[in-house]
């Protein structure tokens, strides 16, 4: 057997910790602790406005399914829902009856805020430069309709003479006009201040354009080939 007893651990004293005779020495001993935890709350604030943004929950006109351009809004495609908007945001609409029957001058997937420059009407043209007209456009080519979308900006060519008694010239009336409207392929109803009944076989598009090139668009069709060319 060994004669070597086990070893012990030593003993280490625990520190005693005087009580905290008054306020002031109650906080210089855990002033470092106070101040992290401060600094914690007030980057839990910042980060909880900078998430919201200032917004507000309002009740709102959202719409429940995709609806295509130039189709007609239905009770059964929307809901009033609370979203968190600015609370200066002007253009929502809050009431189902504003929007009920009115008519998309763009496309809307589902989940969106509808607001009034959305559809085809008097708001059309909102945000447009002053002098700005919505003109629609008889383009020679129907079939082109279908590759063009609202917000796109095109330029419309003029084509004229037959290549015999007169020489095929091309020339570009209007440039980087952006497409306010086109056909749906809905023929029933009003489309605000533009008739429903054009469809895309009818090659017709609304552009927004300055009020003194507004006849010569108009009237390009009977002058002559009328194309749109995309750009960017």
């Amino acid at each position: 057997m060994s004669n070597l007893s086990p070893r012990r651990t030593p003993v280490i004293p625990r520190p005693r910790i005087r009580a905290a005779r008054s306020r002031s020495e109650l906080f210089r001993r855990y002033r470092k602790p106070l101040a992290l935890a401060f600094t914690l709350l007030a980057l839990a604030a910042a980060l909880n406005v900078l998430a919201t943004g200032q917004l507000a929950q309002r009740q709102v006109v959202v719409a429940l399914a995709d609806i295509a351009a130039g189709r007609t809004v239905s009770a059964q495609q929307i809901e009033v829902q609370s979203v968190p908007l600015a609370p200066d945001d002007r253009q929502v609409i809050t009431e189902p009856a504003a929007v009920l029957g009115q008519r998309l001058a763009v496309a809307v997937p589902a989940g969106t805020v509808l607001r009034e420059h959305l559809l085809v009407g008097p708001n059309l043209l909102t945000g447009a430069a002053a002098g700005t007209v919505a003109v629609p456009i008889r383009l020679s080519d129907p079939a082109t309709v279908t590759l063009i979308n609202p917000g796109q900006l095109v330029d419309i060519v003029l084509t004229t003479g037959d290549g015999f008694e007169q020489q095929i010239s091309s020339r570009t009336i209007a440039r980087a006009v952006p497409v306010l409207w086109v056909p749906g392929g809905d023929s029933g109803g009003e489309l605000g201040m533009f008739s429903a009944a054009g469809t895309p076989g009818e090659g017709i598009i609304v552009v927004a354009a300055a009020n003194a090139s507004s006849d010569e668009l108009a009237g390009a069709v009977s002058r002559g080939k009328v194309s749109a060319v995309l750009v960017n």
